[in-house]
């Protein structure tokens, strides 16, 4: 597009002032959407695993006996 002389400065100003626009708000836009999914992602798998009930896993773990409250005065 042929433009005259003073209008030309302009546009080439503004094409350049709107691509570090577009750059910027693509990063925000970006930004947003990642936080927002992995949000909503987040969430159902946090209903998921509060609708799944979880399996009694065996343990190898042996509570020791009971001491006597006594046991710890004369320790040495």
């Amino acid at each position: 597009m042929k433009l005259p002389a003073p209008l030309r400065w302009i546009r080439d100003g503004w094409m350049a002032f709107s691509h570090l626009l577009g750059l910027i708000m693509s990063k925000i836009i970006l930004t947003i959407v990642w936080i927002v999914l992995f949000s909503i992602y987040g969430v159902i798998q946090k209903i998921i695993s509060f609708l799944r009930p979880e399996k009694p896993q065996a343990s190898y773990w042996v509570d020791p006996p009971a001491e006597a409250p006594d046991a710890l005065r004369h320790q040495f």
